[in-house]
């Protein structure tokens, strides 16, 4: 439902004209099949630059992504109308990823440890989407589409922290809904550390981070993410 909406909104933007004196090139409906393909490509490269300033910068502005990209702030301007709207196309393309990264269904007899690994390796590989969305979605407050996005993909964490709190796995002391925000926190601030080349092992950084938040000894933790990336190093060696 969320990527529905953005996708319509992302449609609706895009025709808008942005609200600056520089002028912009007329409209036009009779392009070649080449040219919309470069269009396309043009597009593509955009969003693809976009995602890499905004994780690093979430208050880059259309002429940080502009000079990223190699390209003019027309250019940006003739796809995206304004940088919500450049925002909003990002995030169609990780709501996709991030859908997909998420849709292996646990086995029935899966610990809710285990799951929790799975589906936190799983957003660490899609980690510039998954940390890019977090990133900006503090800093713009009132994207609600940013955090309609986001909403699915905390409940879906916060479920399985709820039955590892019924199990007895996984500590009390706070409600999974609050964890899960302190765990979003936790992969900011490794985003940070791996940018300032802090860290080698951003995912496996992370996955232990949130377990020992989630009251399982460090040694503990740094063993289970080690079992469990081990068990699936085939599949995630041929998606």
């Amino acid at each position: 439902m969320a990527a529905t909406t953005l996708r319509r909104r992302d449609r609706a933007r895009s025709g808008r004209v942005p609200k600056t004196t520089e002028s912009r090139p007329s409209a036009r409906t009779d392009r070649s099949p080449v040219q919309r393909s470069d269009a396309r490509s043009n597009r593509a490269r955009i969003l693809d630059v976009a995602q890499g300033v905004l994780a690093n910068n979430p208050d880059a502005t259309i002429n940080d992504v502009a000079s990223a990209a190699g390209v003019v702030r027309r250019t940006v301007y003739s796809h995206f109308a304004s940088r919500e709207a450049l925002i909003d196309g990002i995030a169609l393309e990780a709501a996709e990823r991030i859908s997909a990264a998420l849709e292996r269904d646990p086995a029935v007899d899966e610990s809710a440890v285990t799951v929790f690994v799975r589906q936190t390796l799983a957003l660490a590989r899609v980690g510039d989407q998954y940390r890019l969305l977090l990133a900006v979605a503090r800093t713009d407050l009132g994207h609600n589409g940013l955090h309609d996005l986001l909403g699915p993909m905390r409940e879906s964490a916060a479920a399985v922290i709820r039955r590892g709190q019924r199990e007895g796995v996984f500590s009390t002391y706070l409600p999974a809904e609050v964890l899960i925000l302190n765990i979003e926190a936790i992969a900011l601030s490794i985003l940070e550390a791996t940018n300032a080349g802090l860290l080698t092992d951003p995912t496996g950084a992370a996955t232990t981070s949130s377990l020992v938040l989630l009251g399982i000894a460090p040694d503990e933790a740094e063993r289970i993410v080690l079992g469990v990336r081990a068990a699936d190093a085939p599949a995630e060696a041929h998606p």
